[in-house]
């Protein structure tokens, strides 16, 4: 196949080159970037041609942080995301209950105290009268904690004795110590314990729903923390030609061992599906309270997060996966997180003999709040940083309350991490938030909600131009994932990966951007969607 798209807008995220009208792809790689004199030049007989006037196109989007399985079955979930209220959950839950046989699960997800009129976190009792046969299962909007009816406590045997797993916390009554139905962190286990397994069949049509709306949006590549079996599925439908996006997977560290017996390494795969950075964590989240802090949360002086791995044994384990070959992903949301993720990373690497200036791709995800004294240190060990920007716009009031004002001037910092040299990526966290990258543009440009709140965005100083943030999406994963030599901008000779929205983005304000429709998306020189 050979196509040419001309009278274009063309970012190509090139430096040599940083834009261009027209470009032709031979087969799966770009044939050539240009005018679209020279472009027609190179057209022959069989040259598909595609006029593109007042198009926007880019190197194929790529979303640097997702659950990707898990995204496709959660768009077969209840969705509670928005909702305002706990009773216009109660009522969208009840619809569901009433297509349910007894005793079948009830799976939901989305849900934020933080956005009801009630602002309190819900109980296993508010479930209770609605669902008294159907056990219930209510992942809240950053995942980090479940909601669950009795039922699911009881056949869990959970009780006031239930002593608190490590890194996990048991939400309970303070009076008489029973749990109340929410369980934050690595607690979560023990209600995920009574979840039937999922059938091979099931897993395969969460990853195709996935990938269709990922298409959809102008998504070419996502990098997906999946479990071993999870990479089973997505290798499966490789081999069965149905993987049409690239995913770079980020196992979980907890399986390096298996990794590693069955002679798994780092990079290991195809230019389709290959392993990344093995995933650890240093701590939770803003929403459910237990990012970890240098000082008090502003909310509840008592708190400062949970610490999901001791500086000790994250160092641990980040020098096993060195030992073994492979990079690290680490979970790192509050400052305290981030300071302990770091210095984890520059323990292990000297036990390694590894020098700071190596260009190892080792990641933090999420760096939703840092300290000024820590840029410097990330900036020696060449440490990326792997952000969600879409969460802004629901997350700026819920932090102001969290961590107080002052506190938030390096919240979401994102200038202030490219102005120290770090390299910065962008994704969405999906399913915690839908795979959205223009709404992820929106907020890099202007740090405000869908009200326009606030007036101006916030900290307006830590605002990226549109330029910067498609390179988020684009040539700085590519970077990350090592392959840069041949993904992440549009260059002769490049694989060809192509997002083309139907409006220029440059031309238009950035209000409006979510209402920009991708017009169609290009996955290895095939047409993969098309509006």
């Amino acid at each position: 196949m050979e196509l040419a798209l001309l009278s274009a807008r063309i970012f190509t995220a090139n430096p040599d080159q940083p834009w261009a009208e027209a470009m032709i792809i031979k087969g799966n790689k770009i044939l050539a970037v240009g005018r679209n004199d020279e472009i027609k030049g190179l057209c022959g007989k069989n040259t598909e041609i595609m006029e593109l006037p007042g198009r926007l196109v880019t190197p194929g989007l790529v979303d640097t942080h997702c659950h990707f399985i898990l995204f496709g079955l959660s768009l077969q979930m209840v969705s509670l995301s928005g909702l305002t209220s706990l009773e216009a959950c109660r009522e969208k839950i009840k619809l569901v209950v009433a297509s349910r046989k007894p005793g079948e699960w009830i799976f939901g997800r989305g849900w934020n105290q933080y956005l009801w009129k009630e602002t309190e976190q819900p109980t296993r009792f508010d479930l209770d009268d609605i669902t008294p046969n159907n056990p219930v299962m209510l992942s809240r909007a950053d995942g980090h904690s479940v909601w669950v009816n009795s039922l699911v406590i009881s056949r869990a045997n959970i009780d006031r004795h239930t002593p608190d797993p490590p890194g996990g916390e048991v939400v309970r009554d303070p009076d008489s110590g029973e749990p109340t139905g929410i369980f934050r962190e690595a607690a979560n286990v023990l209600v995920r314990q009574q979840v039937p397994e999922r059938s091979l069949g099931n897993w395969k049509e969460g990853a195709l729903a996935a990938q269709e709306d990922a298409l959809s949006c102008g998504i070419t590549g996502v990098h997906s923390c999946e479990s071993l079996q999870q990479w089973k599925i997505l290798k499966e439908l490789e081999e069965e030609d149905r993987l049409k996006i690239r995913v770079q997977v980020l196992p979980f560290h907890r399986e390096i061992d298996e990794l590693v017996s069955r002679h798994i390494k780092y990079g290991q795969g195809s230019e389709r599906l290959w392993f990344g950075q093995a995933k650890l964590f240093a701590d939770g989240t803003l929403g459910s309270g237990t990012a970890l802090l240098h000082e008090p949360y502003t909310d509840d002086p008592s708190q400062t997060g949970i610490e999901a791995s001791p500086p000790s044994v994250l160092a641990e384990g980040i020098t096993q996966a060195y030992r073994h070959g492979w990079d690290v992903a680490i979970h790192a949301i509050g400052d305290k997180g981030i300071t302990n993720a770091l210095e984890a990373i520059s323990a292990a690497r000297k036990v390694n003999n590894i020098a700071e200036n190596n260009h190892q791709k080792d990641r933090l995800e999420h760096v939703q709040l840092i300290r000024p004294e820590d840029l410097n240190l990330f900036h020696e060990l060449g440490v990326v940083a792997s952000v969600q920007p879409v969460f802004l716009p629901t997350d700026w009031s819920i932090a102001e309350k969290k961590w107080g004002h002052e506190r938030c001037r390096y919240a979401y910092a994102w200038k202030t991490l490219l102005k120290a040299g770090i390299p910065l990526q962008f994704g969405s966290d999906a399913p915690f938030d839908r795979i959205k990258p223009l709404n992820g543009l929106q907020a890099t440009v202007t740090r405000q909600d869908v009200k326009g709140e606030p007036a101006g965005g916030w900290f307006p100083e830590e605002r990226l131009n549109l330029g910067e943030s498609i390179k988020g999406f684009t040539i700085e994963p590519a970077r990350t994932a090592g392959k840069e030599d041949v993904l992440g901008s549009l260059v002769p000779g490049k694989l060809a990966d192509v997002t083309i929205f139907e409006e220029d983005l440059f031309e238009i304000e950035p209000k409006n951007w979510p209402n920009v429709e991708v017009e169609m998306t290009i996955s290895d020189g095939e047409i993969v969607y098309q509006k």
